[in-house]
């Protein structure tokens, strides 16, 4: 296709009409009853009632806890309704407000009982955040994490999946195909991630990879499923359970043992499962109505936890896929909340006249615009409460406030040329407060965009709550959004800060036992790990402890530090075997020393359940290996370099100048530089022809829009250009045989006013034109009366905004 054939295909799309979806509306959530008509005694003490408004209230419903845990019924009477007093007193001993994810009332649901919801971890979450907000109330103090020692397992032999699938596409993968094809293929009619019945064989095993154990056969997931979870069998589930266990057990016995080089000093090894579970207290959650950790990992609602009622769960819809170790993959589709959930949002909100949103995000790429949805509260993309979206590498966000219109614009964005957007992880945090507006922080810093003060007005409580895309559905935004909060107070720095610290995700503390290498007993390295995504862990600043606090009998020297991974060390993400640590003879390890503030990121092989890791050292004590780093012969390469091409872009204030010099209207007309302003970023900044990408030319498109609408609306302009066109008639008359050359001629005249060697050929760029304006002429029903000046408007944008202008 010729590049100018590219505006012409937009602008039809854009005449012939687009439609919209309506917010979706849920069905509303069940009545309960009500549990504040407690009639009992009044609580004894301050503490006492922070119980009952924080926990009691929540769990005393009879569709909750309240249908066993009262008197006279199922021990303990945490639930009790004749006496909060003694309520507490049954509550007490099962809560622990130091740490609550520890206490026994949340591990119990956690484990499966009675949970209200249909995923155990969100009932869990949200007993735990009731239980924080009394915790937070009372001053309790946070818990430490107490380190213990990991059971001593030495690095050993395994095995490990091949890279080429060929030995999964004749054993594994048949079966795959024959029984699971139905749902865990992208284009099945029921589809469910993992895709491991993909019709590419590659990316079938890709999906597989993390579910098949060649150490422990019977220990895979896919056997598992058909044998002791009775998973879709497609016969008997004993028989098709063994019969996938066949096929596994092939593969292991044609894979060889991945043996440890003897040469290697190594500690103890570890398996995530064997560390200790970081807190995941330490947020600042004081004024939190709305809160998402994406922990469920599986089915088709993301749970709110923040335990303010009604909870606004998010359906999801689309192609969306569950992260693991907390997160939520966005490729197409939304995730969004019932409006009447929804409500609270504007509700709290308004009360309060601020707000906080805060999001652990990893944006996919940095070509996205629109802006891109990422979080909205809105009924369309034009009619919003708020939005945080992205356009290229920029941050955008929008509120309907007293200084705004109902779409929240002008939009605060963050600045060009700090480029603050990119694609991986980042903590993105957008407050406004009526005394100084709106403020958008990246990891954990003000990136010092500033507006005039405004307050929150009129805000739409039949919105939706929606991450990903807007209600109509042309907002699309990709990426993987790890956790969500909604604050109805505005986040200080300090607390933006403490929450950025926090980082995001399931953490843990690997002990990696070095004692035997030191010669000093209950000796370890720690690390905190976190699975970073579904392909990969996060290890961060490891520290040398001794947990008995004894003291280091002499000098140490700590070099050539490296991961292990399964038997081997890992070829990539070795962060600290260049760095060299010296610890002073007799310095107590009763607390953690650091070594490094470094972290670093390894490729996950068996899943989070089976990979094992260890440390090696080129030197630790007394122990030493000497690394020989592999050598390549030595080859001079001469760089060639590579010629300019002679064909390039004209840059944004280029684009802006030629389009008023060729059309004649000035670059302040008042509709054209709006349009300016908006789509600037979205034209192309550098000359070079590789730098062009398809959200540039929408960008062209638009502005092209503009100039033509501003010429062809000039009645001036429009009968210097055409004296001899009749826009008043009907199309089949103005751009008749005999008259069409008179609209043809002088626009191409007028806009490809030169005719280099690399222009196009004038009469295939008039062909294009008038098969647009034949399209465009034909009316079902007929035409309106100003049809013939927006078909004027169309073929004008068709040229101006063409390759003929872009390129140079």
């Amino acid at each position: 296709m010729k590049y100018y054939a590219m505006p012409i295909l937009l602008l039809s799309l854009l005449l012939s009409g687009c439609g919209g979806a309506d917010v979706e509306q849920s069905p509303p959530p069940p009545v309960q009853e009500d549990n504040n008509n407690y009639t009992g005694p009044a609580p004894q003490t301050d503490d006492i009632q922070l119980f009952k408004l924080n926990l009691w209230d929540n769990v005393a419903l009879k569709s909750r806890c309240g249908a066993c845990h009262v008197q006279s019924n199922t021990s303990p009477f945490f639930a009790r309704n004749d006496d909060i007093n003694l309520a507490y007193a049954a509550a007490t001993p099962l809560v622990n407000l130091a740490d609550p994810a520890q206490s026994l009332l949340v591990t119990k649901v956690a484990g499966g009982h009675n949970c209200w919801l249909a995923s155990d971890t969100a009932c869990a979450d949200t007993l735990t955040q009731w239980l924080r907000n009394w915790a937070n109330s009372s001053d309790t103090e946070a818990a430490t994490v107490t380190l213990v020692a990991p059971p001593l397992r030495e690095p050993g032999a395994s095995k490990v999946l091949p890279e080429d699938p060929a030995l999964f596409g004749s054993t594994v993968y048949p079966l795959l195909r024959q029984y699971c094809v139905n749902c865990h293929a992208p284009d099945a009619p029921q589809t469910q991630s993992p895709f491991f019945a993909d019709s590419d064989v590659q990316a079938a095993y890709a999906a597989s990879r993390k579910l098949i154990n060649l150490d422990t056969p019977e220990l895979s997931r896919f056997v598992a499923r058909l044998g002791g979870e009775f998973h879709n069998c497609w016969s008997d589930c004993a028989a098709n359970a063994s019969e996938m266990l066949s096929a596994i057990e092939q593969i292991a016995a044609s894979v060889e043992l991945t043996e440890l080089d003897p040469a290697l000093v190594v500690s103890k090894a570890l398996r995530l499962g064997d560390g200790v579970v970081a807190s995941s207290g330490g947020r600042f959650e004081a004024n939190q109505i709305a809160f998402y950790q994406f922990k469920a990992g599986e089915g088709a609602i993301a749970y709110d936890t923040s335990g303010v009622e009604p909870a606004a769960n998010l359906s999801l819809q689309g192609d969306i896929s569950w992260v693991t170790g907390w997160g939520l993959q966005i490729n197409s589709g939304r995730a969004q909340a019932s409006t009447q959930n929804s409500r609270k949002l504007a509700q709290l909100i308004s009360a309060t006249g601020e707000m906080s949103i805060e999001a652990w995000l990893v944006p996919a790429n940095v070509t996205q615009e629109g802006p891109a949805a990422i979080i909205s509260y809105a009924g369309s993309s034009t009619e919003r409460n708020f939005t945080l979206g992205q356009s290229q590498y920029n941050y955008d966000f929008l509120l309907r406030s007293d200084s705004s219109d109902f779409a929240g614009m002008p939009a605060l964005s963050t600045a060009d040329a700090d480029e603050v957007l990119q694609a991986t992880l980042q903590h993105v945090v957008i407050t406004q407060d009526p005394v100084n507006g709106r403020r958008i922080y990246v990891n954990g810093v003000d990136t010092g965009i500033r507006d005039t003060a405004s307050a929150i007005r009129n805000w739409d409580d039949t919105f939706a709550l929606i991450i990903g895309n807007e209600a109509n559905g042309n907002r699309q935004w990709q990426g993987t959004m790890r956790l969500l909060a909604v604050h109805n107070k505005v986040l200080t720095p300090a607390q933006i800060q403490q929450n950025y610290d926090v980082g995001v995700g399931q953490k843990f503390y690997l002990l990696f036992g070095i004692g035997e290498l030191i010669e000093l007993p209950d000796s370890y390295i720690v690390f905190e790990v976190a699975q970073f995504d579904s392909y990969s862990y996060l290890f961060n600043a490891p520290y040398v402890i001794n947990l008995q606090s004894r003291s280091l009998p002499s000098a140490l020297q700590i070099e050539g530090m490296a991961l292990g991974l399964n038997g081997k060390e890992v070829v990539t993400g070795q962060a600290w075997i260049k760095q060299q640590f010296s610890l002073t003879g007799g310095t107590v390890l009763d607390e953690a020393l650091p070594l490094s503030a470094q972290g670093t990121i390894i490729a996950a092989e068996l899943g989070i359940a089976n990979d094992e890791f260890f440390l090696s050292f080129a030197r630790i004590g007394n122990q030493q290996n000497v690394r020989t780093v592999p050598t390549a012969p030595v080859q001079q390469i001469l760089a060639q370099v590579q010629p300019n091409s002679d064909i390039g872009l004209r840059t944004f204030a280029e684009i802006h100048a030629s389009m008023s010099a060729l059309t004649g209207v000035a670059q302040q007309h008042s509709a054209v530089s709006a349009v300016y302003q908006t789509v600037q970023r979205q034209l192309p900044a550098a000359e070079g022809i590789d730098t062009f990408v398809s959200a540039q030319q929408m960008g062209i498109t638009q502005l092209g829009i503009a100039y033509c609408n501003a010429a062809i609306e000039d009645a001036t302009t429009r009968q210097s250009w055409f004296p001899a066109v009749d826009f008043t008639a009907a199309p089949a008359t103005t751009y008749s045989d005999a008259n069409r050359s008179a609209f043809t001629t002088p626009l191409l005249d007028r806009l490809m006013p030169l005719s280099p060697a690399t222009s196009a050929v004038r009469a295939e760029v008039q062909t294009e034109v008038e098969a647009l304006i034949n399209r465009l002429s034909n009316c079902a029903g007929g035409c309106s009366s100003d049809r013939s000046r927006t078909i004027a408007k169309a073929a004008c944008t068709a040229v101006l905004a063409s390759a003929e202008l872009l390129v140079q």
